[in-house]
């Protein structure tokens, strides 16, 4: 139908301008929790050294002489997506933003009754991010989307896009002997997710012929699961190495609501239109899925200087279906719509190295590299396009004291990534309308600035001999 493909091409065009929000969820390695992680790249499955082992590697909490609260209070994000020739030789497509998040809250448990044993809490912000998007385009032309006569059409497409999942953990650690550490965290974890797309178009011909399009479909849904990291760590004085096994996740409660409507009216033009439809389901099941994850890492202490390695296997979650709505039957019996929203994940590893540097004074430095790659599962609908390239990121900072019990941390992650892609190719074609180009190049890049601090008694790392 050409022009409701018309509204499917405008709307692709707006749901391209989403990406930099959609894609942070379809990256495990995006986030760093706790201060000298995101410094180094999250590369501190050996030995963390601090209370962020409740999420690095829970087997070394027992292991750290004396753990502080800490706070990654400050975490500044830019962001920018550019669609090379997205519309056309010499027009690209780009986006930015920037946000402020809250990133990890973690402290010791004191209790007698442990002994030897180790307990500590932690709030983290696994995902965070919100979107909201607005154009207008304004077409000129003949024949317009293939519809003879229309020569002018006006569309204005709203996209908004947002995710916010929250973490809380209770880690428990045991020492083996004085080198071998084993804990576990168990995770409840808290999602929010929402996503609505609105497309409205306005046409018209010379001899007074009209055309108006709507196009809108929304969902959102709240998402309760369970998971769990184990962890174990052997630490001598100038190395150590962990090995870390994230379970998959287990939903416990959620619930959620799709809503579709759809209406097109002409006059003039010779067109079949579309049935009317407005649908809304209430309470409808949803899921979510996070994988099984196995990582193992290691750090060396040379001189003032120690070496921290890490690399993570994720595995593939199969496509499921994140809203599971009834099917949509229109006035036009022939037309059954589906309203489910789906959602998968691919099979990933990531790499990390970072260089911690001791300046002296209690003051050290930090530089690291660490690999992100995209985990969505390529499925035949737009919503592929969502995360479609893989980031690399460089990380670079300082911490310092400022009193006797309290460090604080300064620094900064950027992080880049391009990929060619023929989706947006694709869903031209289908619209029928000629793409600029076979492929698409994207390109984005994200600048992050972490102000954090520590507090509390005891070394935060492990100090060179």
């Amino acid at each position: 139908m050409p022009v409701r493909d018309g509204g499917r091409l405008l709307l692709a065009c707006l749901v391209l301008l989403s990406l930099p929000a959609a894609a942070q969820d379809a990256h495990y390695w995006n986030r760093q929790f706790g201060n000298r992680a995101w410094m180094l790249g999250g590369a501190l499955l050996g030995n963390p050294g601090d209370i962020s082992s409740v999420y690095y590697n829970p087997g070394a909490l027992s292991l750290v002489k004396s753990p502080r609260l800490e706070l990654t209070g400050n975490v500044f994000e830019y962001s920018r997506l550019t669609v090379v020739d997205g519309l056309g030789a010499g027009k690209d497509l780009s986006t930015s933003s920037f946000s402020a998040l809250p990133a990890l809250l973690a402290g010791p448990l004191d209790f007698h009754f442990l002994g030897r044993a180790r307990m500590a809490y932690s709030l983290l912000t696994r995902q965070g991010f919100d979107t909201r998007l607005s154009r207008q385009d304004l077409f000129q032309g003949t024949d317009l989307v293939g519809i003879p006569g229309l020569q002018s059409l006006s569309s204005s497409v709203r996209v908004e896009h947002e995710v916010h999942e929250f973490w809380a953990g209770l880690t428990w650690s045991l020492p083996l002997g004085g080198h071998l550490g084993v804990g576990l965290t168990p995770f409840i974890a808290f999602r929010q997710q929402r996503a609505s797309f609105l497309s409205v178009s306005q046409g018209g011909g010379a001899s007074g012929q009209s055309l108006d399009a709507t196009f809108q479909r929304d969902y959102q849904l709240k998402h309760i699961r369970l998971l769990a990291k184990l962890g174990a760590s052997y630490q001598e004085e100038t190395w150590a190495v962990g090995l870390t096994v994230t379970t998959p996740s287990v939903g416990l409660a959620g619930s959620g609501e799709a809503g579709f409507e759809r209406a097109v009216s002409q006059q003039g033009f010779n067109l079949s239109i579309p049935s009317r439809v407005s649908d809304l389901q209430k309470s409808a099941p949803v899921q979510f899925k996070s994988p099984l994850s196995v990582g193992v890492g290691g750090n060396r202490v040379f001189g003032a200087t120690i070496l921290h390695a890490a690399v993570e296997a994720f595995a593939r979650v199969h496509t499921f279906r994140l809203v599971d709505t009834e099917p949509i039957v229109t006035s036009d019996s022939a037309e059954v719509l589906d309203g489910d929203i789906f959602h998968g994940f691919e099979p990933v590893v990531n790499v990390a190295v970072g260089v911690e540097h001791d300046l002296g004074r209690d003051v050290r430095v930090y530089l690291s590299a660490h690999t992100d790659f995209d985990a969505a599962e390529s499925m035949p609908d737009a919503g592929s396009l969502l995360s479609d390239w893989d980031l690399y990121h460089a990380a670079t900072g300082v911490y310092f004291p400022v009193a006797r019990h309290a460090r604080f941390m300064v620094g900064t992650d950027l992080a880049w990534g391009r990929r060619s892609t023929s989706r947006f190719a694709d869903i031209l074609a289908e619209s029928g309308l000629p793409p600029t180009s076979g492929t698409q190049h994207l390109r984005v890049f994200q600048a992050t600035l972490v102000l954090g601090a520590s507090l509390g008694g005891g070394e935060p790392v492990t100090e060179p001999p």
